[in-house]
Formats: structure tokens, C-alpha cells, sequence
């Protein structure tokens, strides 16, 4: 059998096979037990995703003892994830009320989950160095870039995505909980 078959096969039979058995009726209570489970055992809850382009530059003038300059320009790509880490949260943090139909839910504030700066992402752009002086080396250029990832970190409060994370932190459990048949659910931020 050809790849294109074998694929084709799949889709036909096993897929449409585990459905049907995937889709069998569980009870209100079977639900809500599946829920807060899936809840406690998620590490961290990865929420917005942020691109940000970002310039670095260094301009390192020569000392007393050195004639001329270097200067060296990075453009880059980061790929910032923000959401919710979940690795410390417990059932203890959810109190239910089922004759109201309220649930309150306690979750930490969110926080940047990882920064990402693909090296594929990273272009020199500029990069001069008089006679009298060498290159750059490839430990000063990382050095270079690390500093504009602590730059890029650093102005993580101003972006806004730590507060969009926790909106929609709050979006995602008022649907879960809503699905489980509560009416009213309330989420604080610890």
C-alpha cells in the first residue's frame, strides 16, 4: 500500500471506529468528575501567544587603550506564550455550591510561560568594525542577544498580554464550569 492509502484507510476506518466509542453518554456527575481532573493534572494553561519583532544593537566604543569602534545591529522574531501556571493549583482551590449552581475557582496571575527567539528569526543587519579593532565573536554576539531577550522580558508588563491571558484564563473556566451546569462561576486571581 501507498502512504496516500494508508492515510486514506485511516480516515475510512479507525477514525469513524473511535468516535463511535469515544462518544458514549456519561452522567452530569461523570463529567464533572472528568473536568476537575483535567483541570488538576494540566501543569500550565498556555493562553495568548504574542510576536514581537525587536531591534538589538551595541555600540561598543574603544577604550583608551583601543583605536576605533565595533558596532553591530540584530533584527529578531520572539514568540512570547503567557497563561496560567497551574503546577501548584489543587482541587482544595475550587469550591463548589451545586444547589446554586456557583462555583469559585482561585488560579495564580498569569505570567510569561516561555520566550522563544528561533535562531532562523535572528538576521544581522549591520555590522561595522574599524581597522584596528576584531570582530565580533560569536560569544559577544549571544551576549548581545541575551540582552535583548532580558529587554524583551523586561517590557512584558507594558505589552498587555499577561492582562489578556488572565481575561481569557477567565473565559476558559466560565465556559468549562458552564458546561459542567453551573450558572455562576467566579475566578480570582491569586
Amino acid at each position: 500500500m501507498r502512504r496516500t492509502e494508508i492515510i486514506k484507510a485511516v480516515f475510512t476506518l479507525v477514525l469513524p471506529a473511535m468516535l463511535l466509542l469515544g462518544c458514549s453518554r456519561k452522567s452530569a456527575k461523570d463529567t464533572n468528575a472528568d473536568g476537575l481532573e483535567a483541570i488538576t493534572s494540566v501543569k500550565e494553561l498556555g493562553l495568548v501567544e504574542y510576536r514581537v519583532r525587536k531591534i538589538v544593537k551595541a555600540d561598543d566604543e574603544g577604550e583608551w587603550y583601543k583605536i576605533g569602534d565595533r558596532k553591530i545591529l540584530f533584527s529578531c522574531t520572539a514568540y512570547l506564550k503567557a497563561g496560567v501556571d497551574m503546577s501548584s493549583f489543587t482541587v482544595d482551590d475550587i469550591v463548589m455550591d451545586r444547589s446554586n449552581g456557583k462555583v469559585s475557582i482561585t488560579v495564580p496571575h498569569a505570567s510569561l510561560l516561555t520566550i522563544n527567539i528561533p535562531s532562523s528569526e535572528v538576521r544581522l543587519e549591520y555590522d561595522q568594525v574599524t581597522l584596528l579593532r576584531s570582530s565580533f565573536s560569536a560569544q559577544e554576539r549571544n551576549l548581545i542577544l541575551r540582552q535583548g531577550e532580558k529587554s524583551i522580558r523586561d517590557s512584558v508588563p507594558s505589552l498587555g498580554i499577561l492582562e489578556k491571558a488572565e481575561e481569557n484564563a477567565r473565559l476558559f473556566f466560565e465556559a468549562l464550569f458552564s458546561k459542567m451546569g453551573f450558572t455562576t462561576v467566579e475566578v480570582i486571581f491569586k
